[in-house]
C-alpha cells in the first residue's frame, strides 16, 4: 500500500504541474516517500501507539536533517 500512496502522490504533483525536473518536486516527494515508508509505518495501528513527546523529525532541501543538539543553557 505503501508504494501505492507513493505513485499517487508522484501523481498529484504531476497534475499541479510541477515539472519532473523541479527541485521542489524531487523534495516533496522524497520527503513523502521517507515519510510514508519510515515514520508512519511505525504506528499504523493506532494513534495510542505513539509516544507522547515524540519529536517531528526535520526535513530540508537536502533531506533528513540530524537532531539538533539540545540546549541546556550553556553558551
Amino acid at each position: 500500500m505503501d508504494r501505492r500512496a507513493i505513485a499517487c502522490f508522484g501523481q498529484a504533483l504531476a497534475d499541479m504541474g510541477i515539472a519532473p525536473d523541479d527541485r521542489l518536486r524531487q523534495v516533496l516527494y522524497d520527503y513523502f516517500a521517507w515519510a510514508t515508508t519510515t515514520t508512519m509505518a511505525r504506528y499504523h495501528r493506532s494513534a495510542d501507539d505513539v509516544p507522547d513527546g515524540l519529536a517531528i523529525p526535520r526535513w530540508s532541501w537536502d533531506g533528513l536533517q540530524p537532531d539538533p543538539q539540545p540546549d541546556h543553557g550553556v553558551t
